[in-house]
């Protein structure tokens, strides 16, 4: 029987956050210790419940609009504004039609804007929450933190050096709630400690969720298109992937609520690519043996943020399943058959037969009668689920044309986010 997952929001943020983060060392973890340090400064201030969970979804997700990891690693170099305030409004745009998201949507907006002696609390004629002033304090402390030098021997210099731009950069209220929280070692030591995650969950009272089959779509959509706009090579690679196993799963029995998990799980199941830099997810010519390693450890680190979410074991199982084969020839874990549950073959098949029937920009996408022979070849070699890909041969076009359909609304989603994913790598080489 299938029941309604029950998540912890906070984990699947805090997830997210730390697969944002993971492909450049040196943000690792940056988004979790700005939510900390977010949190502490806003205690002091007064901000309740409400306001705090807000903020803490708002500050582990507030570099979500910046897509390229080249680009989050540029900013820790970049201080002039125009460099980087641009990010705040893609981040907007993806949180703004999550219902789960939603309330941490105007602090990411404006988490970049300064003060300036109070004309910050405004900006093109929108008020600029004061959490938005939090996180861009809160930000810079993070990215003040020199991480080859030990935390309380420079905990001094930071402050003064913020301290000293309070009303010009900083609200200065948050300064003064920042020079309180900054009193205490543990405040510095907790910033750092390679447990931050652990520590952010025991930070306030975080509600489980029981979601619904729509909210699991939207929590899978959101992810999807974050990893999506990485590479203008796979722009459209989940929708499609989702769209071909819900397809097939349809056509294998599987029950309604069965189908929604399994729309998620092809939303998901390239989630593992967040952690590979995207130099080596762009790179136009043949991979070294070292980038095929990064590229192949993708669905490793797709079964363990969903597993860290927790509440997901099935969507878990068959996103990060996608790379193995029935004759244990596969990859990350080796298993073969009777540990690969059909929902995982599904999903095996769903992402051939997308990946070769869609187009690119460097090739135009596989017909029937040339995309169905490298499918069945796999079947024989051990690589596919002889009856699965038996039953897209049976209905191929009905599949294809889902593929199709679903790609195109998704891509129409896209464009913006992918066309500044861009712009931004460009402005910023330029830079």
């Amino acid at each position: 029987m299938i029941i309604n997952p029950q998540v912890s929001l906070h984990r699947v943020v805090l997830s997210l956050s730390q697969a944002l983060d993971c492909a450049e060392p040196q943000i690792d973890h940056h988004q979790q210790r700005v939510a900390y340090i977010a949190l502490q400064v806003a205690r002091r201030l007064g901000i309740d419940d409400s306001g705090l969970r807000d903020l803490f979804l708002a500050a582990s997700l507030h570099d979500i609009g910046l897509i390229r990891s080249a680009d989050r690693a540029r900013l820790f170099d970049l201080d002039a504004l125009e460099h980087i305030a641009w990010h705040g409004e893609a981040g907007w745009r993806l949180l703004k039609d999550n219902s789960l998201l939603a309330g941490s949507a105007d602090i990411v907006r404006w988490h970049h804007r300064p003060w300036s002696r109070g004309r910050g609390r405004e900006c093109r004629g929108a008020a600029v929450p004061l959490l938005s002033h939090v996180v861009h304090l809160a930000d810079a402390v993070e990215r003040g933190i020199d991480r080859r030098t030990f935390i309380l021997d420079q905990s001094r210099a930071i402050i003064d050096r913020l301290a000293a731009r309070a009303g010009d950069v900083y609200h200065p209220d948050a300064v003064i709630a920042l020079q309180d929280a900054a009193q205490t070692p543990a405040f510095w030591l907790d910033i750092v400690s390679s447990r931050v995650y652990s520590i952010l969950l025991h930070q306030t009272d975080w509600p489980v969720l029981v979601l619904d089959e729509r909210g699991v779509g939207l929590v899978a959509e959101t992810f999807a298109r974050v990893v999506d706009a990485r590479s203008r090579w796979t722009a459209r690679h989940s929708a499609g992937v989702a769209a071909s196993a819900v397809a097939l799963a349809q056509r294998l029995s599987f029950a309604p609520r069965e189908l929604a998990l399994m729309r998620a799980a092809g939303y998901l199941h390239d989630l593992g690519k967040l952690c590979v830099p995207t130099e080596v997810l762009e790179k136009p010519g043949e991979l070294d043996p070292h980038e095929w390693h990064l590229i192949r450890a993708h669905t490793y680190h797709t079964f363990h943020i969903l597993n860290t979410i927790g509440g997901l074991p099935r969507i878990c199982e068959w996103a990060a399943f996608h790379h193995e084969r029935p004759d244990g020839r596969g990859y990350p874990f080796h298993h073969a058959a009777p540990a690969l549950v059909l929902g995982a073959r599904i999903m095996a098949v769903a992402d051939v037969f997308t990946a070769v029937t869609e187009d690119r920009p460097y090739r135009p996408g596989l017909p029937r009668e040339k995309a169905l022979p490298l499918l069945e070849h796999l079947v024989e070699s051990g690589g596919l689920d002889g009856h699965v890909v038996a039953t897209l041969r049976e209905h191929f076009d009905a599949i294809n044309e889902a593929r199709d359909r679903e790609e195109t609304a998704y891509a129409a989603r896209q464009a913006d986010l992918v066309l500044e994913a861009e712009m931004a790598s460009a402005a910023g080489r330029g830079a």
